[in-house]
C-alpha cells in the first residue's frame, strides 16, 4: 500500500491551526511525497504551498530526489516534433534541498541514480575515459567566496571508483590550491580538465581598490591522470589585464579574507587543435588561447572583443561556453547568458545562445536563442546543450527549471525542480547505461486490516530493468523459493501488491532478453503494520510537541 504523506499534511493543515513558528517545519514536512510523484502545472508546487523543495520518497531507499512540476508540459506544443533520448544530469543545491548532491532522472523526473553519498556537488556530467563512458563530479567544500576547493571523481558503468584527482602545483597566498567546482572535464587524451582559485597578491589601484591588493585568480589545468603530471597551467592574471573586468573590488580586495573575484573562471575546453577556450563571467568574455603558450589567440565579448558582436548576440555574466562546430573559417558556439547577477541586471532575461563565429570577417551572428518560460533572471550558474536530435536542453542554473527546445528556439517543456534556495549549476542529457553491483532493494509494508502485502523494490542507478520478478519462501535462504508474480517496472520503486501467503520474499529485476540482472536478499514480512490510523498516529505527535492550537 502507497501512502501519501502529503494528503495527510493536507488534512491536517486545512483542520487545525498551525503554531506560527512551526510554520517552516511544517513546509518541510509538505515537501515529503512517498514514491514515485511528478505534477503537472501545480498551483501548489510553484506557490511553496508544497514547501520551498519538495521531494520525493521511497519504502525501499533512503533518497530524497527533487519532485518535479512541469510547468510547460510536453504536450501543449502543438506539433512538437520528439524529444531527444537519454536521461536528465543534475544536482540540486540550496539552503531549500533536504539531501545535495548528484542526480539522474528520466524524461518523466523519475529518479534513476542518487548520487547524494557525494555530497554538494556542481560539475556532473558523461565523460569518455579510456574509450568508456565515465561519470565525472566535483567533490569537496564550497567556500563563502561561491569557489571550490576539492577533488574530482570519475566513476565507471557500474558506479565504481576509478580515479581521484585534483590540481598539482598550483601555489597561492594561501598555500596549495585543489581543484574547484566550476568545471571538470577529460579530454580525447584521457586527460583531465579542471579550474582553480589561488589567492594573489595585485595593485588593484587601476580599478581603484588597494595598491597593495589581493585577488581570488582564476587558474586552469590539464593533468595526466595516470601520472599525476600537470600538462599545461594557466593563471588568467599573467595574461588578462584587470581593467577588462565588469565586476568592482567595493571594499574588499584588501586582504587574503576578502580577495576580489576579478575573472571568475567557469568553463573549459579543448579543441581537437589542442588549444583552449574558457569563459570568464565577470569579463563577460570567451577566450580562446594558445595550447602550447596560453596566449591569447581572440576574445569574444567583453571590453576588447576581437570580433563585431551582431545584433542580439552580445552576452553578460555568462556560463558553459562550448564548441558545437569548428573549422579554419567558420565555428558555432553554445553559451548560457546570465545577463545578470545579483544585485544588477543587464537585460530584461536570461538566455540560452547559438552562436556562430566568422574567422575571416571576425563577426559573431545569433543562430538561435532560448528564452526562460516566465522570462526571469537567472543570477548565477546556467548550460545549453545540444542534443543528438538537434533539440537544445537548457539548465537555468540559480533559477531551479530545466527545459528543452527546437533548433528554431521554440520551447517544448519545461520542468521546474523547486521554489526556494534550489539551483543546479547545470542540467545535461546523456544516454547512460548504469548497472550496479550490489544488490536491488526491497521493502514489505503489509496491512494490518487485510492480509494484503505491498512489496516495494528498487535498484539505484540500474537503467536496464524492464520488470520485476516477486519471490516468496519459507525461509531467509530461499531455497524452497516459488515465483510469484511478474510486473513492469514503473519509476524508481516499484510496487507489487499480492496476498500475504509468505514468511519471506525477495525480488529480481529482469532485463529485456529476460535475463535476471540481480536478485535482492530474502526479507521477512514482520514488516511494520501502517494503515489508516496512521494520520491519527501522526496528528498525536502533533499535540504532544505542542505544534497544534
Amino acid at each position: 500500500m502507497k501512502l501519501s504523506w502529503t494528503t495527510t499534511a493536507r488534512f491536517l493543515y486545512s483542520s487545525y491551526t498551525i503554531s506560527p513558528g512551526f510554520v517552516p517545519l511544517f513546509l518541510l514536512f509538505l515537501s515529503f511525497v512517498r514514491g514515485d510523484s511528478v505534477l503537472f502545472r501545480s498551483t501548489e508546487y510553484s506557490t511553496g504551498a508544497l514547501g520551498y523543495g519538495p521531494y520525493q520518497s521511497y519504502f525501499s531507499a533512503n533518497y530524497t530526489p527533487a519532485e518535479w512540476n512541469f510547468v510547460v508540459p510536453v504536450n501543449d506544443s502543438a506539433n512538437a516534433p520528439s524529444l531527444s533520448t537519454g536521461f536528465i544530469f543534475s544536482a540540486p543545491r540550496g539552503a531549500s534541498v533536504l539531501r545535495e548532491g548528484a542526480a539522474i532522472y528520466d524524461q518523466s523526473g523519475s529518479l534513476i541514480w542518487d548520487g547524494s553519498i557525494y555530497g554538494q556537488t556542481l560539475s556532473f556530467s558523461v565523460v569518455t575515459y579510456l574509450g568508456e563512458p565515465h561519470i565525472i563530479l566535483w567533490t569537496g567544500t564550497v567556500t563563502s567566496a561561491g569557489v571550490g576547493t576539492g577533488y574530482d571523481i570519475l566513476l565507471n558503468s557500474k558506479y565504481e571508483l576509478v580515479a581521484n584527482f585534483t590540481t598539482v602545483n598550483i601555489q597561492g597566498e594561501t598555500g596549495k590550491t585543489l581543484a574547484d567546482l566550476h568545471e571538470a572535464q577529460i579530454t580525447s587524451n584521457n586527460t583531465a580538465l579542471m579550474t582553480a582559485y589561488p589567492v594573489n597578491s595585485l595593485d588593484l589601484s587601476s580599478i581603484d581598490g588597494p595598491e597593495q591588493g589581493y585577488i581570488l585568480d582564476s587558474a586552469m589545468q590539464e593533468l595526466n591522470i595516470s601520472s599525476n603530471e600537470p600538462l599545461f597551467t594557466w593563471i588568467a592574471s599573467e595574461h588578462v589585464n584587470i581593467t577588462e573586468c565588469y565586476n568592482t573590488p567595493g571594499t574588499g580586495g584588501g586582504s587574503v579574507d576578502e580577495a576580489f573575484d576579478y575573472f571568475h573562471i567557469n568553463a573549459i575546453e579543448k579543441d581537437d587543435e589542442g588549444n583552449y577556450l574558457i569563459s570568464s563571467r565577470h569579463c563577460w568574455t570567451v577566450y580562446y588561447l594558445d595550447g602550447t603558450n596560453g596566449d591569447i589567440l581572440w576574445k569574444m565579448g567583453g571590453k576588447n572583443s576581437s570580433f563585431t558582436m551582431g545584433n542580439g548576440t552580445s552576452f553578460s555574466w555568462q556560463h558553459h561556453a562550448r564548441w558545437i562546430e569548428k573549422n579554419d573559417t567558420y565555428g558555432t558556439m553554445t553559451l548560457f547568458d546570465n545577463a545578470g547577477q545579483y544585485g544588477q541586471q543587464q537585460e530584461q532575461m536570461s538566455r540560452g545562445l547559438y552562436l556562430g563565429l566568422n574567422f575571416t570577417n571576425m563577426t559573431v551572428e545569433l543562430l538561435t536563442e532560448f528564452l526562460p518560460w516566465n522570462q526571469s533572471i537567472s543570477q548565477s550558474q546556467g548550460s545549453v546543450q545540444l542534443q543528438p536530435n538537434g533539440n537544445f536542453l537548457v539548465g537555468f542554473g540559480q533559477l531551479p527549471w530545466t527545459g528543452e527546445y527546437t533548433p528554431e528556439g521554440d520551447l517544448l517543456w519545461t520542468a521546474q525542480f523547486g521554489v526556494g534556495d534550489v539551483e543546479s549549476y547545470r542540467a545535461l542529457r546523456y544516454n547512460w547505461t548504469g548497472t550496479p553491483t550490489d544488490s536491488p532493494s526491497i521493502d514489505l509494508v503489509s496491512a494490518s486490516t487485510s492480509n494484503l502485502l505491498s512489496v516495494h523494490a528498487s535498484w539505484n542507478g540500474a537503467t536496464e530493468i524492464v520488470k520485476w520478478e516477486l519471490y516468496g519462501a519459507s525461509d531467509s535462504s530461499g531455497s524452497n523459493s516459488i515465483s510469484l508474480y511478474n510486473q513492469t517496472k514503473s519509476g524508481f520503486e516499484t510496487t507489487i501488491t499480492i496476498s500475504n501467503a509468505y514468511s519471506h520474499y525477495a525480488v529480481r529485476a529482469i532485463g529485456k532478453s529476460n535475463q535476471v540482472l540481480g536478485s535482492s536478499d530474502f526479507v521477512s514480512n514482520s514488516a511494520i503494520r501502517i494503515d489508516g490510523k496512521f494520520a491519527l498516529a501522526l496528528l498525536s505527535v502533533f499535540v504532544v510537541l505542542g505544534l497544534l492550537s
